[in-house]
């Protein structure tokens, strides 16, 4: 009698810490909405926010069918309106200035899951994040599959090796300094893993402020252009043509600009492609 009674408390205790699947979800970020596009979760979502360029043409029906509920941070009166179960996306969304801290969305019954790998330049992070959505959302397989062709496409790039890596310079945005892709991101790794040699490569940040001089003395072979905010790829284009300290640099002269959008350069489902799309213009001669 007493083995029954202590088998029922071990069940009840399982069951009384097992969360239950997500159904109300909303995703606050660009790359982790594609995540949980990727893996099939989009009936269980009922909001978007903070998109940052176009949606992967391969999820743009998914994600049609999911509101938008805000182009930016959503205020908490609204959010809570919802009443969503679950919450994803930038770091940054948890803080008291848009929709409180962690603790108190859990307190109000949302479960919370904001993804490591936004603050490391590590691609195992990413699967690891991939696959915790999958187990989080009740889809393991699904994102199985998505990590195993994220890893199946980087395996091809690995084995195109380019002998002599090419200066690469990345530029985000910035007038009198450059904002640059530094090392403790992602997109320092994405440029490496393609073959690049990032010239802000030893520059502790994300996207720290790097110099107009380095940048000079390196004389890239090709500039990586970040697609994204109020401010046109074209216009930096015309501003790192005409007006910057750079407009004289080889690379500038002939064109050999690279446009990719911040969700290209994000800790997200993007990243393997990202890498072949660089490699394909840095194993050129």
């Amino acid at each position: 009698m007493k083995q029954i009674i202590f088998i029922l408390l071990i069940t009840l205790n399982i069951l009384t810490f097992t969360k239950e699947i997500p159904q109300r979800a909303i995703s606050a970020s660009q790359f982790t909405t594609e995540i949980l596009l990727s893996i099939g979760a989009q009936k269980q979502m009922i909001g978007t926010a903070f998109l940052d360029d176009q949606i992967l043409p391969s999820l743009k029906k998914s994600y049609d069918e999911i509101p938008i509920i805000s182009k930016r941070a959503p205020s908490k009166e609204y959010f809570y309106s919802l009443n969503p179960d679950f919450l994803t996306g930038w770091k940054s969304i948890t803080t008291p200035k848009y929709l409180g801290p962690l603790s108190e969305l859990e307190e109000n019954g949302i479960e919370v899951y904001i993804p490591n790998s936004q603050n490391t330049n590590k691609i195992e992070d990413i699967y690891v994040d991939i696959l915790e959505y999958g187990k989080i959302f009740g889809l393991e397989a699904n994102a199985q599959k998505v990590v195993d062709k994220m890893k199946k496409d980087l395996k091809d790039v690995a084995n195109d090796k380019i002998k002599n890596p090419p200066m690469v310079f990345a530029y985000d945005s910035g007038v009198s300094t450059p904002m640059v892709v530094g090392n403790s991101g992602i997109g320092n790794t994405i440029i490496t893993m393609a073959g690049g040699n990032n010239i802000f490569k030893n520059l502790k940040g994300g996207f720290p402020l790097g110099s107009w001089e380095d940048i000079i003395a390196n004389n890239p072979k090709y500039i990586i252009v970040i697609d994204y905010g109020d401010q046109s790829y074209e216009s930096k284009i015309k501003f790192l043509k005409e007006d910057s300290p750079i407009k004289d640099l080889d690379a500038v002269k002939n064109n050999r600009f690279i446009k990719v959008g911040l969700s290209d350069m994000s800790s997200g489902v993007r990243v393997a492609n990202t890498i072949k799309y660089l490699h394909s213009y840095f194993i050129q001669k």
